[in-house]
């Protein structure tokens, strides 16, 4: 059995680390630093930027793909991210999906190409982190792709993830367009 780590708290918005069969980890967050102010407005917390990346690195963070789109966030927050983890020298790149959906085929033509990349980094017990919004959705869902990458059914990782963070994987359209992934990818690997 794969083991999990979970601290999700009010200090960062990780919501899994879970490892994967043949070696790293991929790790689901809310949008480093996104917070509330009292009035309901988004806004960059540089503490909570801080403490999200911090803990993502200490579990082996080397890249993080965000699925959220800059119109859905705060002024500069990308920018303000990507310097962020260019300080930590982690890789960044803005892969995004529409809210509460599944990826298209442009995100899947990327995610293949970047699939090399990928495996080098697990390889060396690294980590992928991913992040949306919220940290539920989409994350979780491009989480469970690269556990069913390694052969995890999509049930199997689902139920792991949500061990940890229950809101993960917001919708039966997310959950049915994961378990079409899986039959796709096992056909393609006979």
């Amino acid at each position: 059995m794969l083991s999990d780590t979970s601290k999700t708290c009010e200090t960062h918005s990780v919501r899994t680390i879970s490892a994967r069969r043949g070696g790293g980890r991929v790790i689901t967050m809310g949008f480093p630093g996104l917070d509330m102010d009292p009035r309901g407005a988004p806004w960059l917390n540089p503490d909570l930027l801080d403490a999200t990346l911090n803990e993502a690195a200490n579990a082996g963070l080397r890249l993080l793909i965000v699925l959220a789109s800059r119109t859905e966030l705060p002024d500069g927050a990308m920018a303000l991210l990507r310097q962020a983890t260019e300080t930590r020298r982690l890789r960044m790149i803005a892969l995004p999906i529409e809210d509460y959906s599944v990826p298209g085929e442009a995100f899947l033509q990327a995610w293949r190409r970047l699939r090399p990349l990928f495996e080098t980094i697990f390889a060396d017990n690294g980590a992928i982190g991913l992040c949306c919004h919220h940290g539920a959705g989409r994350s979780g869902v491009a989480a469970v792709m690269c556990l069913v990458e390694t052969g995890e059914s999509p049930s199997e990782a689902v139920s792991r993830l949500r061990n940890q963070f229950p809101e993960t994987v917001e919708n039966e359209r997310q959950y049915q367009w994961l378990k079409d992934y899986a039959q796709k990818i096992d056909v393609r690997a006979r």
